[in-house]
């Protein structure tokens, strides 16, 4: 009697992020590739970056909305 195959999902990871990239704040053009049109930050396997990369990134969208440079949520 043989196993039923496992059909899970499959996923597409992005490519490897630059080890040396740094987020800040103050370029919010740059942080806008990193959230969705409705202003959510987008997750590690879309973005292609590591953990502790992740957590920067989202300190700075954190501190650019609060700032008023990156819009909370869009108006739909």
């Amino acid at each position: 009697m043989q196993k039923p195959k496992r059909t899970g999902r499959t996923t597409t990871r992005a490519p490897k992020a630059d080890k040396n990239l740094t987020f800040s704040y103050k370029r919010s053009g740059e942080l806008r590739h990193f959230i969705t049109e409705q202003g959510s930050i987008l997750p590690r396997i879309k973005t292609g970056l590591s953990q502790k990369q992740q957590r920067r990134l989202a300190v700075a969208v954190k501190r650019a909305r609060h700032l008023a440079l990156l819009p909370f949520t869009q108006t739909v």
